[in-house]
């Protein structure tokens, strides 16, 4: 890779995430993983409770990136079509024509807020264009932009009218970001900021061919193959069917990380080490993505949830177990 490219990276990078940050007060670690989701190509679940900034945060990584955007506000009587678009009968002079009409997924960033309000077979729709960038209605496909991506807000699931997310669906977010409720120093300035004539607003500082440069310069980062071995078998020790895997995970995990948990620790990875100004990738940098890539694809067993076991504790044992066997 030419140095150049990875220093213009790092620039571009710092600026995208100081603009956000003005206007997303108290959530640094949530503007860094997310926009290292978009800069790897993938998608991203915002999870936090109501008042934390999730939908304010996904507005601002699509205003700041120049991408076209798309919103649906999810809920319990949305259908797929209302997503996807679908076909119309048209009257005309000349006889009724079939035309089909694309929905709001015909974006470069489509923002699916409080989407585990929507029912399963509405979230399922997105799984197509999610996967292939593409998807097929009436038999017929069609293809999206090449830079599109998904950024969905996500309530607590305990919370009233919600649905859980299918775990295909879940295993298709890149990474899962958790944005915290802000403490009363933050609110303060959340208030000050919010409450005068005009509030503060995120200016784009790239367009859309800028921001596909920087995702392929992305994917020219160096790794060893020892690097993506180490990944991989850390990422296998969160199944319980395999061999590295610890007690806790053997006793209290359904369901662990697949392939794709391995490649967001990979392409993140690839993020963080042009953010560190390398061109080549270390452990330190997939290491750095572990809670956010396999957070909401690990399912616990009832067993598990009896005993306290969540993503933090899984993580902390796996840790141990793949340090142990060196």
């Amino acid at each position: 890779m030419v140095d150049d490219a990875a220093r213009k990276f790092r620039e571009q990078d710092l600026k995208l995430r100081s603009s956000i940050e003005e206007v997303i007060l108290g959530q640094h670690d949530a503007v860094a993983a997310s926009s290292a989701a978009l800069l790897a190509g993938g998608h991203l679940l915002l999870v936090g409770v109501p008042g934390t900034g999730k939908t304010k945060l996904a507005e601002g990584l699509a205003r700041v990136t120049g991408l076209s955007r798309g919103r649906v506000q999810f809920t319990p009587d949305l259908l797929p079509a209302d997503i996807l678009g679908g076909e119309t009968l048209l009257p005309g002079t000349e006889g009724d024509r079939i035309e089909f009409r694309p929905g709001p997924v015909f974006t470069q960033l489509l923002i699916a807020d409080e989407i585990n309000r929507g029912t399963p077979r509405t979230q399922s729709a997105l799984l197509e264009a999610m996967q292939e960038r593409a998807v097929t209605i009436s038999g017929t496909r069609h293809l999206l932009d090449p830079l599109f991506s998904v950024i969905a807000t996500r309530n607590p699931i305990e919370m009233e009218g919600t649905y859980p997310l299918p775990e295909a669906q879940r295993d298709r977010f890149l990474l899962e970001v958790s944005l915290p409720d802000p403490g009363s120093d933050v609110l303060a300035r959340i208030a000050a900021a919010t409450t005068q004539e005009q509030d503060p607003e995120v200016s784009p500082l790239l367009d859309p061919e800028q921001f596909a440069q920087m995702q392929r310069t992305v994917r020219r980062v160096i790794v060893a193959d020892s690097v993506i071995e180490r990944a991989a078998r850390w990422v296998g020790a969160t199944r319980p069917g395999d061999s590295a895997a610890p007690d806790e995970v053997k006793e209290g995990v359904r369901l662990g990380a697949g392939a794709r948990a391995l490649q967001a620790l990979i392409l993140c990875g690839k993020v963080e080490a042009l953010r560190d100004g390398r061109t080549h990738m270390a452990d330190e940098d997939w290491r750095h993505w572990r809670h956010e890539a396999i957070r909401h694809r690990l399912v616990i067993s009832l067993e598990g949830e009896l005993n306290g076991l969540g993503p933090t504790e899984i993580v902390s044992a796996v840790d141990r177990a793949v340090v142990h066997l060196g």
